[in-house]
């Protein structure tokens, strides 16, 4: 009887998984519907099918299009074998065979592209290593030179080129047009333990991925299984640009995130379109993997040259905190000795006490405000600690706290590359950007992904706030309705220390100019500068035109300047003021004004209150 049961058990799960796998085949079908809404329903059940046969899965593989396979990568808990095995077809190749299929690469992006850029690394790179060097006005040659020990050195500075190639206008497209990703995948196989060249492979392919032409030749190069992988990852140097590539190639669901714009949520396929649009734009040496995260204890201080014209460049490994996944109560805030009085008075008074009778005071406490403030400054006590989570440090809040904490969202980083000095490297190619054309060059591609229409906040951080000042004021006075709805459907900004009358980094740098040779983004930072006053007092007027909420978050504790040994205020309050809103000075630094150190900071649940009522009075609209 045993063995019968057995066996008709067996040819059960048999049955099953046979009815299963016409199913899918079935929803593959359907997948290819000329009905959008069918076609997407298809592949989120498609999605659901779990535990076939690996042989099963690998026939459904191949026999899934491009299209299909980019909504299921977009999907959650799709099962990986749904993607095509990455071909290799450099298996047989020595490093150093593919180190010359890089450089042949490289010299033909340049004959297409004629890049100084690409010129001169691959001179340098690939000049004859017993070549005397000599003292010139080029002092990176023999930085390069002498970071070049080994040709396992050369494939990740040959990655750095060819991500800074990609960046520049259209060249990404020529790197898929010369076989290049083959090349990219074998990279990616020898180096899988390098996060480094991961996360700079996947920046390439994000690129790549603004060339929506190019879906076949990267899903059949393997790269959106991937993807799929990637847009999971921890780092977000690796996930958020994953996200971004994956929506670029959604021709079902997601407009054309360009160059400086990066999708922080959602990252998958939604049934509800979002209520609003929370923008957020980093400031003077920002950048979206790194100016958004939590805030360490011990923040690191502002070096002033340092690599790539920042302290926090992703490619210094110092940059990136790696997550720590512990599981532990959430607690109001990530002091130890508040931590232990609040485990001490749980333990006293009880956990249903401490919740009925006391409120929590938010961390990060603002330690003067203006009369328009309205905190909350606290929370009840039901609010604290009420259950088990998983709390650990993040490296982009917007995605991972405000994301989950309010629903309807779609939120949008913003990244560009500023410079202190214009001792660092330039592009020739790309022109050197002022505030205004980095405003104008922002408005054309947030117009591309339909920003306007639907109620947005701007989120800032120092110069940022600038740009979108600027942003706001030329498109309020644009004639296109699209732009002009950026505009008119901004309903709230904050400021996390916006120098909306100038700096002293940029009285600093001039009166240093000789060593500092101060870049154009820091000479118009200039304190009193007339286009800075002409700026914020056209806002001033926007503001009452059409009433936007403005929360403003300023720094009163100074910056360390390690390069030059000394302490300043990056932003004074009286710059920081921008004379409407509230107005909150909190007792951090430059760099650690945008960090909340907790998920209860004031920092973070000011934000989130004030998205929050404006989504409310949305959906009542």
């Amino acid at each position: 009887m045993g063995r019968e049961q057995e066996g008709q058990d067996a040819s059960f799960r048999s049955n099953w998984s046979s009815f299963k796998f016409s199913f899918a085949k079935r929803l593959l079908i359907l997948a290819n519907s000329e009905n959008k809404y069918l076609r997407k329903k298809a592949v989120r059940q498609l999605a659901r099918i779990k535990k076939l046969d690996n042989w099963q899965f690998n026939l459904l593989s191949n026999m899934i299009d491009a299209r299909t396979a980019v909504g299921l990568a977009r999907t959650p808990d799709v099962d990986p074998r749904f993607f095509i095995t990455p071909p290799l077809r450099y298996l047989g190749h020595t490093h150093n065979m593919i180190v010359d299929v890089m450089k042949d690469l490289l010299v033909n992006l340049h004959a297409i592209s004629q890049h100084p850029c690409m010129d001169y690394f691959i001179s340098k790179a690939f000049s004859d290593i017993d070549a005397p060097e000599k003292f010139t006005e080029d002092m990176t040659y023999i930085e390069l030179k002498k970071s070049i020990q080994s040709s396992d050195e050369l494939l990740p500075l040959c990655l750095e080129s060819l991500l800074h190639h990609a960046s520049v206008g259209n060249y990404a497209k020529d790197i898929a047009e010369l076989n290049g990703l083959p090349l990219l995948m074998e990279i990616h196989n020898r180096f899988k333990d390098n996060v480094e060249v991961s996360a700079t492979i996947c920046r390439i392919i994000s690129y790549l991925s603004m060339h929506p032409e190019l879906l076949e030749e990267l899903y059949n190069t393997g790269w959106i299984g991937i993807l799929a992988r990637w847009v999971k990852s921890d780092d977000v140097r690796i996930s958020i640009p994953a996200a971004k590539a994956l929506a670029n190639l959604d021709s079902d669901e997601e407009p054309l995130y360009k160059q400086r714009l990066y999708p922080l949520h959602p990252t998958t396929r939604i049934v509800r379109d979002a209520g609003v649009d929370v923008v957020f734009v980093h400031g003077l040496l920002g950048g979206v993997f790194f100016t958004w995260r939590q805030r360490l204890r011990q923040q690191d201080p502002l070096g002033f040259l340092g690599k790539k014209g920042t302290p926090e460049s992703i490619t210094q490994k110092s940059s990136y905190v790696e997550p720590c996944r512990t599981k532990r109560k959430r607690h109001c805030s990530s002091d130890p000795d508040i931590i232990e009085f609040m485990e001490d008075l749980e333990e006293h008074v009880g956990y249903s006490s401490l919740c009925k009778e006391y409120d929590v005071v938010w961390e990060d406490i603002p330690t003067n405000t203006n009369d328009d403030a309205v905190g909350p400054y606290s929370c009840p006590g039901y609010k604290y600690n009420c259950s088990e989570s998983d709390d650990y440090f993040t490296n982009c809040w917007p995605r991972d706290w405000l994301a989950e904490d309010c629903e309807h969202l779609r939120i949008i980083g913003v990244n560009y590359e500023t410079n202190l000095s214009l001792w660092a490297p330039i592009c020739r190619v790309e022109k050197v950007k002022n505030l205004t054309e980095r405003s104008e060059e922002l408005i054309e591609q947030l117009a591309q992904v339909q920003v306007g229409k639907r109620p947005i906040v701007w989120v800032t951080h120092s110069m940022g706030g600038l740009i979108v000042k600027c942003l706001l004021n030329k498109a309020s006075k644009s004639s296109d309705k699209a732009i002009r709805d950026m505009y008119l459907n901004t309903k709230g900004i904050i400021f996390y220390s916006t120098p909306h009358i100038g700096s002293s980094v940029a009285t600093f740098s001039q009166a240093s100019a000789l060593v500092i040779w101060p870049s154009v983004e820091v000479q118009e930072l200039q304190r009193d500068s007339p286009q800075l006053l002409k700026m914020h007092e056209d806002f001033l007027e926007l503001t009452k035109i059409n009433p936007i909420r403005v929360v403003t978050f300023v720094e009163t504790q100074p910056t360390v300047v390690s390069a030059m040994k000394f302490k300043f205020l990056v932003v004074e309050p009286d710059s920081g003021n921008p004379g409407c809103g509230e107005y909150y000075e909190i007792p951090l630094d430059h760099l650690g004004i945008c960090k909340p150190a907790s998920r209860q900071s004031f920092l973070y649940q000011k934000v989130l209150s004030v998205i929050k009522d404006i989504l409310k009075h949305h959906d009542k609209v």
